[in-house]
């Protein structure tokens, strides 16, 4: 009885503790940094489910089967580019399927044409950034109580030198008007985009986190096409006395529609275009295994869908990676092929040469010692096997 009682107590204590536990919506896989978002101020929406420190490539290529398993929502990717190409392939395809999925430079280099920018080079960082479009819906939410300026407040990093890609949506740009974080759809997923990889020099800690975490959170709603974005605005010091009245500040919603970038066509394509480029130019191509030219190079009726793409130079190291061909659209690729490191040979022992020694090449063979000596015997031989034939008896 005493036994019973202790058990029936036991697991109501279970039950209690597993009601009063949290219940997260949406587990995170972490490789390097979160490019400002502090899982820990989230924890009643999302929850940590891998977390890999920079730089350990290898654990994420070893991993990347459960980072993009179903139970994944979201995938942060920054600080490192040690993993292979192979990898950010997986990674983009998982987001085609669905994901959400945050990268910021220098990792955004092993991604090709989910990017929702491309370009080739690295600038250095401008005095301020701002609002792309402090009009539309999508920045009301995010930036509700923030500012849409935010200064640079030490030297700032070097950022990628980009454009957007069509149907980019770009929610931060730089004083020079290029992209600082924008984000595009990618077949049934999002992906986020960092052009450098410490947004808190400019937004600082706080803030960084408040846009990037209700930009993740409304791209997650927005799977049925609303997205819903509740920011409660910061308070404005008042420089006077307090009114007589008390004023509450109610939190604001904006509900804010996401338009798909894929436009509908009365007949689906079933091919794409692809574009694709390299860092140099005129590395060698190959789009699953057959050449299709060299960089740049523009491939058209490419089938919609995941194709390896592997891109050669002489002197340089090998580009291995992915892009997703859509149906209807342009996409663009680019990798980038590093000079490969020139090999030391030391000296060793001197090898004798084989080759015929100068002056001989035209001389006769027949007056080589080595030949006119063994005609000689053979001579010999055949004279002594003749004369021993004819002195044998009958």
């Amino acid at each position: 009885m005493v036994r019973e009682h202790i058990g029936l107590c036991a697991l109501i204590l279970v039950m209690v503790l597993a009601c009063a536990s949290p219940v997260a919506a949406e587990s995170l896989a972490i490789y390097g940094s979160t490019a400002g978002f502090i899982p820990d101020l989230h924890a009643d929406r999302f929850s940590v489910a891998y977390n890999f420190p920079a730089p350990s490539g290898h654990q994420l290529d070893r991993n990347v089967a459960d980072v993009t398993g179903p139970s994944i929502q979201v995938i942060f990717i920054g600080g490192d580019d040690s993993f292979s190409g192979e990898t950010a392939g997986v990674i983009e395809q998982a987001v085609w399927d669905g994901k959400i999925l945050v990268v910021s430079h220098p990792a955004t280099g092993k991604f090709g044409d989910s990017l929702p920018f491309s370009g080739t080079g690295v600038a250095p960082g401008t005095e301020y950034m701002e609002v792309a479009d402090p009009e539309s819906q999508v920045s009301q939410a995010v930036f509700a109580g923030l500012s849409s300026r935010f200064n640079a407040t030490a030297p700032a990093e070097e950022r990628l030198s980009v454009i957007g890609k069509p149907g980019t949506a770009t929610v931060l740009k730089y004083s020079t008007g290029e992209p600082a974080l924008a984000y595009r759809k990618y077949g049934g997923g999002y992906v986020i985009g960092w052009t450098l990889e410490d947004p808190s020099v400019y937004l600082g800690s706080a803030d960084a986190d408040a846009v990037l975490s209700r930009l993740v959170i409304a791209l997650l709603d927005s799977r049925e096409g609303t997205v819903t974005v509740t920011a409660t605005p910061t308070p404005t010091p008042t420089p006077t006395a307090p009114p007589a009245t008390e004023t509450t500040t109610a939190p604001t919603t904006i509900a804010t529609t996401i338009v798909p970038t894929t436009s509908a066509t009365a007949t689906p394509a079933t091919t794409g275009n692809v574009i694709i480029h390299s860092s140099p130019m005129g590395a060698t191509v190959f789009l699953d295994g057959l050449y299709r030219g060299e960089t740049p190079v523009e491939l058209s009726g490419v089938p919609a869908g995941f194709h390896s793409l592997k891109m050669s130079m002489e002197g340089r190291y090998d580009y291995d990676g992915s892009v997703t061909a859509v149906a209807g659209e342009t996409v663009t690729a680019f990798g980038s092929l590093p000079k490969q490191e020139p090999y030391i040979i030391s000296e060793g022992t001197p090898v004798p040469s084989t080759s015929t020694p100068s002056g001989s090449g035209s001389e006769n063979p027949l007056s080589s010692p080595v030949v006119i000596g063994g005609a000689i015997t053979a001579v010999i031989g055949a004279i002594v096997t003749i004369y021993t034939q004819k002195t044998k008896k009958p």
